[in-house]
């Protein structure tokens, strides 16, 4: 057999166009230290696909690159990584490492501390996964079951099973990572402008041992006024209730006269986003440990438009905070007297701590955002490393300047402004919401029907 280097070596050897440089093929530490005339060795360019994950010392292995790189120089490195939060000890990325051979399990930021000890910065980071869509179109988002029967227990064929495995379930991720040999300043090239998370803390996690207590998240939605959430609330707003979703595709389905593939939505697409966003927070609960203090969910426009004409609210989503503390971020005036909320703008709010919130979450805020890109760039700044962010937008929904309205948002552009930020997208789709019954016959620029875009995340 050959490997993916000796293909690459034979293209430039052979077919590539007239060039001014030299190739040679090298394995891990292996690497000529002189020239035919004593001199020592230098590259302006090391590449590695794929294989340093196979190095028995990955300490050894980049001090050796980096010990034969020209000032100036760069290494590339094309290769799968841990995901930040993920036990490395647990039975399933153990099979992996076993069948794949990869004796290197590390995280990006681990390995860019490795790197830095031995001069080598940080240029560029991409997120291969997101970048080329690998989860969906690779591997088709599915999961493989894991059954060795015979032979079938070697790198080809386990191996590979349980990478797509982790891969889908967000426990390795694949990336780009590009070093340089400046003895300079690290400059990272992000979808963001001057965010530098290269030292962002991870959620924590329990694999064994205690775990935190914390009251079930229930799918309720609260009024907020008061210090423990309010009244419970059985609809969405005084006009609208939701998780028409399945009952509206259904119907659809039954009696549609025309076919046009080009409209269609999946019906895997519709859900009801309360009952979504508390699974999500109860599965990420049960991971943390019981030592585990300090966490924070942050609740992204909670505090409701007073400026506006609405009513203050304070405590409207508490309850989805858990084990952590609650907190509130608003630009609204009545932010400036609250207690544990920060008084800015999502599009740019420096008072936010880089990596600093465990849940980001907003409900039906985004929309009203002049530049809701920059709004992600925050999110994605100050979301730890394996933290969740929660999001509910409208896709068609009437006009409503609390204090202004500018963006809708489908389902594929919320899966866009995550995967471009880092972030594993875990849950995305609609809730459709229809007029109270007491409602109906109110006529006013209201809609009738109303579809909500949902989305849940993960940090990287």
């Amino acid at each position: 057999g050959h490997t993916i280097s000796e293909e690459q070596h034979r293209f430039v050897e052979t077919k590539l166009p007239e060039h001014s440089f030299t190739v040679n093929l090298r394995s891990y530490d292996d690497i000529d230290n002189v020239d035919i005339n004593g001199k020592k060795i230098l590259y302006d360019v090391i590449y590695s696909i794929e294989a340093l994950i196979h190095s028995t010392d990955v300490a050894k292995t980049m001090r050796e690159w980096a010990g034969h790189l020209a000032p100036g120089g760069i290494i590339l490195i094309i290769d799968d990584y841990v995901s930040e939060g993920v036990d490395k000890t647990a039975d399933d990325v153990e099979n992996f490492s076993k069948s794949w051979l990869a004796n290197t399990l590390i995280t990006p930021l681990e390995f860019e501390k490795l790197s830095n000890t031995f001069g080598l910065k940080v240029l560029e980071n991409r997120d291969l996964l997101a970048e080329y869509e690998i989860v969906k179109i690779n591997y088709k988002n599915h999961k493989p079951e894991i059954k060795p029967i015979a032979d079938r227990n070697h790198q080809g064929w386990m191996g590979s099973k349980w990478r797509q495995r982790l891969t889908v379930e967000g426990k390795l991720g694949y990336n780009m990572i590009v070093l340089k040999n400046d003895n300079g300043i690290s400059q990272v090239r992000t979808t963001k402008e001057n965010v530098d998370e290269s030292h962002c803390d991870a959620v924590p996690y329990a694999a064994d041992g205690a775990h935190a207590e914390f009251t079930e998240i229930t799918p309720q939605l609260m009024s907020g006024k008061g210090s423990a959430g309010g009244k419970a609330m059985a609809c969405i707003s005084g006009w609208y209730c939701c998780n028409k979703g399945f009952e509206w595709y259904d119907h659809l389905d039954a009696h549609r006269t025309d076919n046009t593939a080009f409209l269609k939505l999946e019906r895997n697409l519709f859900g009801h986003y309360v009952d979504i966003f508390a699974n999500h927070l109860n599965e990420y609960y049960a991971n943390y440990p019981a030592s585990f203090g300090g966490g924070k969910f942050l609740d992204i426009g909670g505090t409701g438009s007073t400026a506006s004409g609405m009513t203050k609210v304070t405590s409207k989503f508490q309850h989805f905070a858990g084990p952590l503390d609650y907190w509130k971020l608003d630009s609204d005036p009545a932010a400036k007297t609250m207690e544990r909320t920060l008084f800015c703008d999502i599009d740019d709010c420096p008072a936010a701590d880089t990596c600093g919130f465990d849940v980001t979450f907003s409900h039906t805020v985004l929309e009203h955002a002049k530049r809701p890109w920059k709004s992600f760039d925050t999110i994605a700044r100050i979301t730890k490393k394996g933290g969740l962010t929660m999001h509910l937008v409208p896709w068609s929904y009437q006009y409503h300047a609390t204090p202004d309205d500018n963006y809708r948002f489908s389902h594929k552009a919320l899966v866009t402004l995550l995967e471009d930020r880092g972030f594993d997208v875990l849950d995305v789709g609609y809730d459709i919401c229809t007029k109270q019954d007491h409602k109906k016959k109110r006529v006013d620029e209201h809609y009738d029907v109303i579809w909500l875009t949902y989305v849940v995340g993960r940090k990287r």
